[in-house]
């Protein structure tokens, strides 16, 4: 089920729709959150409308939520509240991109939230900087999935130890169940999935070249037989030191030690 590859670890998840369906936005990721088990106590929507154009509003959910004012929840397994945002072309008609991320990035840092859900629909972007705008949220998030198609769709999944998967997934949807089957082992749509030929994987032959690293026989003997320099051909003479005085040395022929009994 694609509530499985959604509902992680992952803390920010971000929903890219390429088929305009924001409408069920809410429904959407309030049914894959029930499909993993998580409580409708749990489960916490920001106000839409005109209200979103308040900073209280916004205020209020992360004192209520993020800050856990709220007393207790039902659930014994409590773990943190799933925060469902408005659609992005939503905040933006009220807020600046800079408010919106810095709000992201307190919920993200929250203790008492488990995940943020935030969908975005690229046409209904009417911000001169929506691609940048988009950028940045998929940099906030954690988990990508994007809805290419009504049948096919890529998850991108960044783990907290710095790795990054990025796969894609034929998807069927009945009326029980979103199902969702990995395209070629998660390799992307169009790569073969055939094995490469014996042929191929035989390493090329090196180009031909003018220039000769093998040495045969008669070239071996040369070198062998070749003398440099700097190599000894034999042991030098016993060597021995010859001291010639100069006039102005004070020289004395008498052995000054020949008093002492050596």
């Amino acid at each position: 089920m694609l509530s499985n590859l959604v509902v992680t670890k992952q803390k920010v998840v971000l929903i890219i729709d390429e088929l305009n369906r924001e409408r069920i936005a809410p429904k959407f990721i309030g049914s894959l959150l029930h499909e993993q088990g998580q409580g409708a106590d749990t489960i916490k929507a920001l106000p839409t409308g005109v209200s979103l154009k308040h900073v209280a509003t916004f205020e209020a959910l992360i004192d209520k939520y993020a800050n856990n004012n709220t007393g207790s929840t039902t659930d014994s397994n409590f773990t943190g509240f799933n925060v469902i945002l408005p659609t992005l072309a939503d905040l933006l008609c009220y807020q600046t991109p800079a408010f919106i991320f810095g709000f992201l990035n307190r919920l993200r840092r929250s203790e008492n939230v488990r995940r943020v859900f935030l969908w975005a629909s690229p046409q209904h972007l009417q911000d001169p900087h929506a691609d940048y705008i988009l950028a940045g949220c998929e940099y906030l998030a954690e988990l990508v999935l994007r809805l290419e198609t009504d049948k096919l769709l890529s998850l991108i999944s960044r783990k907290p130890g710095g790795g990054v998967t990025n796969r894609r997934y034929s998807c069927e949807v009945s009326k029980t169940q979103f199902k969702v089957t990995p395209l070629d082992g998660g390799r992307p749509a169009g790569a073969s999935s055939k094995q490469p030929s014996p042929e191929a994987e035989q390493t090329p032959e090196p180009a031909s070249s003018t220039f000769k690293i093998e040495l045969d026989e008669d070239e071996v003997l040369a070198r062998n037989a070749l003398t440099l320099p700097y190599e000894r051909t034999s042991e030098p003479p016993e060597g021995n030191i010859i001291y010639t005085p100069d006039a102005d040395d004070d020289f004395d022929e008498e052995d000054p030690d020949e008093d002492l009994c050596i």
